[in-house]
């Protein structure tokens, strides 16, 4: 009997440590780590979006605006190279003939080649080039980026 006992004892012991170095044990514990670790790639990749996509979004509208086309590509926006646009996460962000602008990042945002695209909306024209922004790639877009939606595959 006493050998049972002390045997549960053990195993109710080993459970509570196993569940106070998931937790919070040892620092922010396993899961308090891995949490971190996946807020700094969101605020790397939040932070990464936010510098590049506010010029590129003003060249396209202004070149828009000056000729009434969108622009063929980043060179006739005035823009970099897409790679020139390289972050913590972002690989690149690319100018497209209709106006679109892919912001492509790479693994440690979560997906390798992950799309953020901005969609110029030219229904408002007194308005000027507003934008929508979508992700068929990121399902916590609208977590990350403000006014963002996850359009799924």
């Amino acid at each position: 009997m006493r050998n049972e006992l002390l045997a549960a004892v053990a195993v109710v012991v080993a459970l509570l440590i196993g569940y106070w170095m998931f937790h919070g044990g040892a620092g922010r514990g396993i899961a308090g780590r891995a949490s971190a670790a996946f807020g700094r790639a969101d605020n790397q990749m939040r932070e990464d979006f936010a510098k590049a996509s506010g010029s590129i979004k003003v060249s396209v509208a202004e070149v828009y605006v000056s000729s009434g086309k969108m622009p063929a590509d980043n060179a006739h926006a005035g823009l970099f190279e897409p790679e020139a646009y390289r972050g913590k996460t972002l690989q690149s962000a690319t100018v497209n003939s209709d106006g679109t602008i892919d912001f492509v990042f790479d693994a440690r945002s979560g997906r390798e080649g992950g799309v953020v695209r901005l969609v110029p909306d030219l229904s408002h024209p007194a308005m000027g080039v507003q934008w929508d922004c979508e992700s068929a790639d990121y399902p916590s877009v609208a977590s990350l980026i403000p006014d963002c939606r996850y359009t799924g595959k």
